[in-house]
């Protein structure tokens, strides 16, 4: 089902369901697999959600900028992201289309049909959003500053709509 698709390079456990045809990959994991892992959703198994094609990205091309309304316009490379403190916490995903299967037997939606399993709960490590805002020196709306932050992907990868 994955051959020819703009994401078949992406490595995956073979008993995640694609669930949206061709593009963009969604998958979920059968019940069973996903109850028997327990608390931790093991990563093999972990739910995939999806609006555009995975970026292929290199760990040693890839940058994240920070700029607007902080005094140090940085960018930083992965490495140095990862020199910065950092934090593991289990954090629990759940899709808002979490069991949409059964509403759209009810009434059509424009979603498609998730079933029970867009959830996970995994552990997570890396820098803190509010870490990294105070490292560039951003200052929060009673000093003055953004009172929002606004997170961009890669130009181009969503089949439809504006990037």
């Amino acid at each position: 089902k994955d051959m020819g698709t703009a994401d078949a390079w992406v490595p995956r456990d073979p008993r995640i369901m694609r669930l949206t045809g061709r593009h963009p990959l969604n998958c979920e994991p059968p019940m069973a697999d996903l109850m028997e892992a327990g608390f931790i959703t093991p990563p093999a198994i972990h739910y995939v959600r999806n609006h555009g094609a995975a970026p292929k990205i290199r760990w040693e091309d890839h940058r994240l900028t920070i700029n607007g309304l902080v005094e140090r316009p940085t960018t930083f490379t992965m490495d140095e992201l990862l020199a910065l403190p950092q934090v593991t916490l289990p954090v629990t995903l759940v899709c808002a289309g979490n069991r949409r299967k059964e509403e759209n037997m009810l009434k059509k939606s424009i979603g498609f049909n998730w079933g029970p399993c867009a959830v996970s709960t995994s552990y997570w490590t890396g820098v803190r959003l509010r870490d990294l805002l105070l490292h560039v020196g951003a200052k929060g709306p009673k000093e003055g500053g953004g009172k929002y932050v606004c997170l961009c992907g890669p130009k181009g990868e969503l089949p439809k709509g504006d990037d």
